[in-house]
């Protein structure tokens, strides 16, 4: 792929464009493209239009079942999710195995920790954190924790930073049923789910489950109707892409 995009290689990567979950070169390229070519940004906007198009041409009349319905329902949600990815197979993915070897991090081993506790140990869970207790024992009292709220009901906590670093160690609770826009990670995210559930790049994560995110990666996780406890280990920033980001939204 050279420095500027073919009409070829746009449209076959405009889906993962609409997903926000291409590298942030290849964003730039598609975005260039889109810009400077009018045909492609008809084939974007037709992309956009499909889930309404599908939905127009499958609505039910006002007797269909409601097994009919909840179908349809639960096809048409689908399609606005994002394509399925490959996964590690092994319970720490190998991206995370590697920053555990390659020296001291302790929010990392906190999180391997916890990972262990939960999957082979299988320790119960303390009431209104989530977290096991040979995790807690390793951590500052919870008087410490630096607890923040968001408006839809969301609150998270900071266990541990290292300001020098840019590691953080957060215990996250997610409402049922949120999602986090598409954002891109400046630093690399690794995530251990507590309790409930999320879906992360069609990935359906439970107790237990470890994602790793590497640097410059996207993502948009959704959270399951029983809501998501999860801890999540760090560094760098997060860069959400959407009206927020508005340098790389210019052209549409």
């Amino acid at each position: 792929m050279g420095m500027l995009m073919t009409c070829e290689e746009t449209a076959a990567a405009l889906s993962d464009y609409q997903d926000g979950i291409l590298p942030l070169n290849q964003f730039l390229k598609v975005r260039v493209h889109l810009f400077n070519c009018p045909g492609c940004r008809i084939l974007q906007a037709t992309l956009r239009a499909m889930p309404g198009l599908v939905a127009g041409a499958l609505a039910l009349d006002a007797e269909a079942p409601a097994q009919a319905r909840l179908a349809l329902a639960g096809a048409l949600a689908r399609l606005g999710r994002p394509a399925s990815r490959s996964w590690a197979a092994t319970p720490i993915p190998l991206e995370a195995r590697r920053v555990l070897e390659a020296g001291p991090d302790l929010a990392m081993r906190l999180l391997a920790r916890t990972h262990d506790l939960i999957t082979r140990e299988r320790s119960p869970l303390a009431r209104g954190c989530h977290l096991p207790q040979g995790t807690l024992d390793q951590l500052p009292g919870e008087e410490h924790w630096r607890w923040q709220e968001d408006r839809n009901g969301g609150r998270r906590a900071e266990l541990l930073t290292d300001p020098p670093s840019g590691l953080r160690l957060l215990l996250v609770y997610a409402p049922p049923g949120s999602t986090l826009p598409p954002h891109r990670h400046l630093g690399s995210e690794s995530i251990l789910v507590l309790d409930g559930g999320m879906d992360d790049l069609g990935r359906d994560c439970g107790q237990g489950d470890w994602i790793h995110h590497p640097d410059g990666s996207c993502h948009a996780p959704r959270v399951a109707s029983s809501g998501c406890w999860y801890l999540v280990r760090e560094e760098g920033t997060v860069r959400f892409l959407g009206p927020a980001d508005w340098p790389l939204r210019t052209a549409s």
